[in-house]
């Protein structure tokens, strides 16, 4: 914005004080916001703080539902069957597979470091041999979690 429409709304605004006209001042004060919002709507651009209606009816502004990572109900539940699911396949492990699963499919370790910590913890075991370990356990894990894939 120029300083002479600058220097002109500010003029404008003493001038309403003086008149203690305070629909001008407050309509003057936000001018430059309603003109750069009409400057959105003409280029079609959104507001994250633009006021939405959901299908469960409440009115949420847009950030909330784009960033909101609230499950409903059932996928909830679903997730918590799922997670269950893992837990008891999981317990059909040896200790050392289950936590080479853990560590690579659940944490995204690579085989290098899974061998290391493998052999701190456990027992001697090269990267090759522990994503030997893995591929067998997913195998056995598949069967086991089949239902939800």
């Amino acid at each position: 914005m120029s300083n002479k429409v600058q220097e002109r709304r500010e003029r404008k605004i003493t001038e309403a004080i003086k008149a203690k006209n305070w629909n001008e001042v407050t309509r003057l004060l936000q001018q430059e916001q309603s003109n750069a919002e009409r400057r959105d709507r003409y280029h079609h651009k959104r507001s994250m703080e633009e006021n939405i209606a959901r299908n469960d009816g409440k009115r949420r502004e847009r950030y909330e539902v784009v960033a909101s990572s609230d499950l409903n109900p059932e996928e909830a539940l679903i997730l918590e069957e799922l997670i269950q699911a893992i837990r008891e396949a999981k317990a059909s492990l040896s200790e050392i597979d289950s936590k080479i699963v853990e560590m690579i499919a659940e944490q995204g370790s690579s085989y290098k470091e899974t061998a290391r910590y493998v052999t701190e913890h456990y027992k001697k075991m090269s990267d090759v041999t522990v994503k030997s370990h893995y591929c067998k356990a997913l195998k056995k894990l598949a069967p086991l979690l089949k239902t939800y894939r």
